[in-house]
């Protein structure tokens, strides 16, 4: 029988760049004197500060003026030029997502090693058993030992889809191990993996929130493995973080992705974070139609309720049912219907009303 420990330390040396395997030769082989333990883990620990990188080191969403190569940062469209030739016009009157400089200096998109990141926490996306071996979840249980192994194996144990758990850190720069599992994907059942997408992202920011974390990384929690449109997920996740920095104006978010996936991001990026005025009149052209709840959860127009008026009070006796409140209906459903008239009446129901008006005419 295999052990967990056994799974993760396999290509360990290939994703960490055989660093694993030059910390676990015997001292002599490396030509150094027999330390302690302690000095063993204090010289472990300085070797891996070299490949640390710092919330300094980021640059912000804010302050993204070129692109890597250093040339000026592509300038959107403006629609409202071209208003007069599109019949439809912009898909939202009011931008919902207005530049906001002090947001956009607290979200940052990076390209690079999550493990290596000197935050507060930062996220591991696995399954349920928190024992899937994929790019992120290698280098983050290589880089934090045993130790985390052990966490997972004797007390986290399982993980249900779209919750959290959460580990120490260990010998990672990281204070906290955020892990949540994502949904499959499936076009069948695409309102509910996005609804649980939603609630990974969010569960995870507030759970941070809640711990007291002014830090948190974020992984691509969509992998290519769960077989989740690109776009679609990252529509979800940029708008989960939006909302949770205006409500909250403290913490620091930062999107740990990988080359495909960043420019995604990065296209997608200005129509929830615009940084000037003309991304913001460009996003409402840009956005889609569903840009979420209050807390960027998919609004799903089958299942939404309102609250609606029965024009059937207005006729009944005086303080009979007066105290009635409105009733709770889903859109165009039975009740909805009943309550306005507009349905066809069924036979029997005419020849009941028939019935009734010709006892009381003969009384």
């Amino acid at each position: 029988m295999r052990l967990v420990s056994d799974i993760y330390n396999e290509s360990i040396e290939t994703s960490l760049g055989g660093i694993a395997k030059h910390l676990t030769q015997p001292q002599e082989s490396r030509g150094l004197p027999n330390l302690s333990r302690t000095q063993q883990h204090q010289q472990q620990l300085q070797q891996q500060q070299q490949h640390f990188v710092t919330l300094g080191s980021l640059k912000r969403w804010g302050e993204q003026s070129e692109d890597d190569r250093g040339q000026p940062r592509p300038r959107p469209t403006d629609y409202s030029q071209f208003a007069v030739s599109f019949e439809a016009g912009p898909k939202h009157p009011v931008t919902p997502f207005p530049c906001d400089a002090q947001i956009n200096n607290r979200f940052v998109i990076w390209e690079g090693d999550i493990s290596q990141l000197k935050v507060d926490a930062i996220t591991n996306s696995t399954d349920e058993t928190l024992t899937e071996k994929n790019r992120v979840s290698k280098k983050i249980f290589g880089r934090a030992g045993a130790a985390l192994t052990s966490a997972i194996v004797h007390d986290v144990r399982r993980c249900k889809t779209g919750e959290v758990r959460v580990t120490p850190g260990f010998f990672l720069p990281s204070k906290y191990i955020i892990h949540t599992v994502g949904p499959i994907y499936s076009e069948k059942y695409r309102t509910a993996s996005e609804a649980t997408l939603h609630a990974c992202y969010r569960n995870v920011l507030y759970k941070a929130r809640e711990l007291g974390l002014r830090t948190v990384a974020l992984c691509d929690i969509s992998s290519v493995q769960r077989n989740f449109p690109p776009d679609t997920a990252a529509h979800i996740a940029l708008r989960t973080v939006r909302r949770f920095l205006e409500q909250y104006r403290a913490e620091i978010v930062i999107v740990c992705l990988e080359s495909n996936a960043r420019s995604i991001y990065e296209v997608l990026a200005p129509l929830y974070f615009p940084r000037d005025p003309l991304e913001e009149r460009s996003a409402l052209w840009q956005l889609p139609k569903d840009i979420g709840g209050l807390y960027g959860e998919p609004q799903l127009a089958d299942r939404q309720i309102r609250i609606i008026h029965n024009p059937q009070h207005s006729v009944m006796i005086e303080g009979t049912y007066r105290w009635l409140p409105p009733r709770v209906t889903h859109h165009g459903d039975l009740d909805r219907q009943r309550l306005l008239g507009d349905r066809p009446r069924m036979v029997y129901e005419s020849v009941l009303d028939d019935g009734l008006e010709g006892i009381e005419h003969q009384e």
